[in-house]
């Protein structure tokens, strides 16, 4: 859902969370800096853990800040949403402006600002400060994941086990090689597990043993090739590997091991579009959810952080959490 924001006659007050260990910072952050050093009123706070992350963000909710600029990857956004959602520390829920600075950005691609990181910064400054054009506010609802019963939850966007794990450990591997590109180098990851799939060298990728609840449905039981789940419209490069027509948010999708028919149906499948052989006989499951339950024993990965369950304590748990709001130009 998205809803066009009227440019009012008041000002909104920033704070930025800056974690310099994300991909782009690390390389190029020079011009972001010069621009906030010339805006001395932003309350700017630089967080490398997730224990800085909620310290900022508390602190940020003490300042009262309209707009929480997010200066980091999916990760940095992870711990500011886990934060906001959980912790709770603000009365009146913050916008969200996410900087693509890290590797993937795949958060950013679908809800972040948009083009050059200091043109965007500058944009949203003036806005700000009450001038400029009025950006669009983007809603989705979170994810919210919980691990084992009784752990606190974890807040994202993007869950993936199977192949996406596997293709996420290949690059944190390689994240030197890979972040500059951004997007593209995250798609090259992935790009590979599913060449590999194509080509039959299934060797690359190892099946887990799964089993799915899906609301009020009978659990489906067996090997899984990958499975996803996430509350974002758009994953990096305009994919959208999901096609179930329920109206509930959370966007599921799993690919049973040896699927059939997967050459004709893979192209369709990524972005979204149905296929007559894109069925469950065939290996492929894909429906919007409230809420799923994963039996399973092998690690996941939630906006690009790597996470295990506890086979011996219960079900992974993926509901929703509550709805952001991000801006974008």
């Amino acid at each position: 859902m998205r809803t066009a924001l009227l440019a009012p006659a008041r000002t909104y007050r920033l704070g930025i969370v800056s974690n310099p260990l994300s991909g782009r910072n690390k390389k190029s952050s020079v011009d972001l800096k010069n621009i906030l050093e010339a805006h001395p009123t932003i309350l700017q706070y630089e967080a490398r853990t997730g224990h800085e992350i909620q310290t900022a963000v508390i602190e940020l909710a003490r300042e009262q800040v309209d707009i929480i600029v997010i200066n980091g990857g999916d990760g940095t956004v992870q711990g500011v949403l886990t934060t906001l959602f959980h912790q709770q520390p603000f009365e009146t829920p913050p916008l969200l402006a996410i900087l693509p600075s890290g590797t993937s950005n795949m958060n950013a691609g679908d809800v972040g600002l948009r083009g050059n990181r200091t043109a965007a910064l500058q944009k949203l400054l003036l806005w700000a400060e009450g001038q400029g054009n009025a950006p669009t506010i983007l809603t989705r609802q979170v994810l919210r994941v919980q691990r084992v019963p009784n752990e606190d939850p974890i807040y994202g966007m993007f869950f993936g086990a199977g192949a996406i794990y596997q293709g996420a450990q290949v690059g944190w591997k390689t994240k030197q090689s890979v972040g500059r590109l951004g997007e593209v180098g995250a798609s090259l990851i992935i790009s590979r597990f599913f060449l590999s799939l194509l080509f039959g060298r299934q060797t690359r990728i190892n099946p887990i043993p799964l089993t799915i609840s899906r609301d009020a449905h009978p659990p489906i039981q067996g090997e899984f090739l990958t499975i996803l789940v996430t509350t974002l419209e758009r994953l990096f490069l305009g994919l959208r590997p999901y096609w179930g027509n329920e109206t509930h948010p959370l966007h599921y999708t799993a690919v049973r091991n040896k699927p059939t028919y997967l050459k004709r149906t893979l192209p369709s499948l990524l972005f979204g579009r149905s296929h007559q052989y894109g069925t469950p006989e065939h290996g492929y499951s894909s429906h919007n959810a409230q809420t799923l339950e994963l039996h399973m024993q092998d690690g996941f990965t939630i906006d690009g952080e790597d996470y295990k369950p506890d086979p011996e304590l219960g079900p992974v748990r993926l509901t929703t959490g509550g709805l952001a709001s991000f801006i974008r130009f």
